[in-house]
């Protein structure tokens, strides 16, 4: 699967860390609990990578994810 360089380049770290979470199920608080931050960052972190990729919702965002090898 071919990972696609823009959308890797627009995502932080942490938003990609954030998204993998996301695609494993967690919901903000326990995203927030698992990476020791407050779950209004997590949120900003979910809003930030939806216009960043452009996606509807969390389920977008998780198969745009997976389309674009950006997480496995």
């Amino acid at each position: 699967m071919d990972v696609d360089q823009d959308a890797q380049l627009w995502l932080t770290p942490r938003e990609v860390q954030v998204l993998t979470c996301i695609a494993t199920g967690l919901s903000a608080k326990e995203i927030a609990k698992k990476l020791a931050i407050a779950p209004r960052t997590v949120e900003r972190h979910i809003d930030h990578i939806r216009l960043k990729t452009r996606t509807k919702n969390r389920s977008h965002m998780v198969a745009y994810a997976i389309a674009h090898g950006l997480i496995g």
